[in-house]
């Protein structure tokens, strides 16, 4: 979010790479800090509606040589003021 000179945020437009980087690092962190042995193998981000966007991740199990997948949906972006009116 970027903040302007009125004191209110600017919602800003993700792009595919920008969603795609996301859910990566968030999904790298969280295996890392329950130790589980498993890799981000795969994202793919689609457009899912007006700044709505569909990202499948495929998961490898490096211990089981398994893979295995989830899908989240990231809403649109919508303006936060920061309480004052």
């Amino acid at each position: 979010m970027k903040q302007n000179n009125k004191r209110r945020w600017k919602p800003t437009q993700l792009t595919r790479d920008d969603a795609a980087r996301i859910t990566a690092e968030a999904v790298n962190a969280v295996l890392e800090k329950v130790s589980i042995r498993q890799i981000v193998e795969g994202i793919v981000v689609l457009p899912a509606g007006e700044g709505v966007w569909l990202v499948d991740v495929v998961m490898r199990d490096l211990g089981a040589d398994s893979a295995w997948a989830f899908s989240l949906t990231i809403p649109p972006v919508q303006e936060q003021t920061d309480g004052l009116t």
